[in-house]
């Protein structure tokens, strides 16, 4: 029996080292392509579970089909379609297999692998250590479902059960083993998408670094003729004739967006946090809106904000912070074609401040989303792409972290992350 439980588990963990090949080097998981392999992959690691089954009773047997299932199920990213695959093979197998107890087996791992189901929208979102303790807590339901199975097996079967420490001794057996191998899975899983992601957080971190190193190099350079060339045409402006005068003030203004290219080439470059203090958040982003309220009105959109509590604080440099958020409310604002609105919410949970900013707008594509942080990119006609990368170094160097959710159509929404701080009493 413990050999072939080894077995069994080897066979669970089987398509999880195939998986982390596939993640090693493309995010492919909203690949239709990649789902249905994914789940063919972990139905027949459930088919090959049931095929070496442990003898427990009669024709009663166990296995840890259900694993590999739940596994392929919670860890999809979202998605219904590997779950759906992987059950739908080993319950055809199942019914394949026959037997007399095929009607109680079937409906028992139904009832084991459905609460997988409601998690698969969520899942991503938990922190770590909650998604292990949900598999944990989902083994030890099918551990349950299995020995109420038996109960009604032998009721139904109407067996004398002579050498109960048998049975006893294999279903402990079978239920550590469940445990041990959904412990094992889902560490393993968790330590792909970390590594994935250190992977992501690796390559953007030397792409981010390569244009630092170029704007701190260049940046100084350039804005001081700049600042020389800005100052001559403003003394010429004062001794030639109206039409040389609008020629002038077209320069100016190029001169002026050139210099807030630099800038923003500099705030890259430097997002340090200088002067830290507590920011009480409400206040912060009545004013913060006030300054943006002109800009939204010529634009036709309106500007809400939601945010009762006085005592939200965080620990942040108050001027970078302000940037942060207009920036992002320009952004949102900008996003809105016509007329709409652009709506800030602001709450607590889990020991942080919440701050939401989401706009109505046209929205942003998949391909456009993942790429949100990169050098150069942006979905404006007139935009350099520095705006949102320094919004995102300057979130990093207050120790947030930023988020962002968008659909075609359907608008954007930006969360911001920040440790809340108690206020001064």
């Amino acid at each position: 029996m413990i050999n072939q439980l080894l077995i069994h588990l080897i066979i669970i963990l089987f398509p999880i080292f195939i998986q982390q090949f596939f993640f090693a080097r493309k995010k492919i998981s909203d690949d239709i392509r990649y789902q249905v392999v994914n789940g063919c992959m972990f139905g027949a690691s459930a088919v090959l579970c049931m095929t070496l089954p442990v003898q427990v009773i009669g024709n009663f047997q166990g296995d840890l089909r259900s694993i590999p299932v739940i596994i392929s199920i919670l860890y999809s990213s979202g998605k219904y379609l590997p779950g759906i695959i992987a059950l739908s093979i080993a319950v055809l197998y199942r019914i394949y297999l026959g037997g007399d107890v095929i009607i109680i087996t079937t409906i028992g791992f139904l009832a084991i692998v459905a609460p997988s189901f409601f998690f698969i929208k969520s899942f991503s979102s938990y922190k770590t250590i909650k998604r292990m303790i949900i598999c944990i807590l989902l083994s030890l339901h099918s551990v349950i479902l299995v020995v109420i199975s038996l109960v009604s097996y032998i009721k139904i079967q109407a067996y004398t059960v002579e050498d109960q420490k048998h049975i006893f001794i294999t279903i402990s057996i079978l239920a550590i083993a469940s445990l041990i191998g959904m412990a094992i899975s889902s560490l393993l899983k968790e330590h792909i998408l970390e590594t994935n992601y250190l992977k992501l957080e690796l390559e953007r971190s030397e792409k981010l670094k390569i244009v630092s190193q170029i704007a701190a190099s260049v940046a100084h350079e350039v804005r001081n003729p700049l600042t020389v060339v800005k100052g001559f045409l403003q003394l010429l402006k004062e001794s030639v004739d109206d039409r040389k005068k609008d020629y002038l003030k077209i320069a100016l203004s190029e001169l002026e967006r050139a210099e807030y290219i630099i800038t923003d080439y500099l705030n890259l470059a430097k997002p340090q946090a200088d002067q830290l203090e507590q920011v009480e958040v409400s206040s912060f982003l009545s004013s913060t809106l006030e300054i943006m309220n002109s800009f939204s009105l010529i634009q036709n959109v309106q500007i809400q904000l939601n945010c009762n509590q006085t005592d939200l604080f965080v620990l942040a440099d108050k001027p970078k912070l302000s940037q942060v958020v207009l920036n992002l409310i320009k952004n949102g604002v900008e996003a809105i074609p016509n007329t709409g609105i652009v709506t800030v919410n602001a709450y607590y949970r889990n020991e942080e401040i919440f701050i939401e900013i989401k706009d109505n707008g046209k929205g942003m594509s998949k391909e456009d989303l993942d790429n949100i942080g990169t050098a150069f990119f942006t979905t404006k006609d007139t935009g350099t792409g520095l705006g949102i990368l320094v919004t995102i170094r300057i979130v990093e160097a207050l120790n947030g972290k930023i988020s962002f959710e968008s659909k075609e159509g359907a608008g954007t929404k930006v969360v911001l992350r920040f440790p809340a701080v108690e206020g001064e009493r």
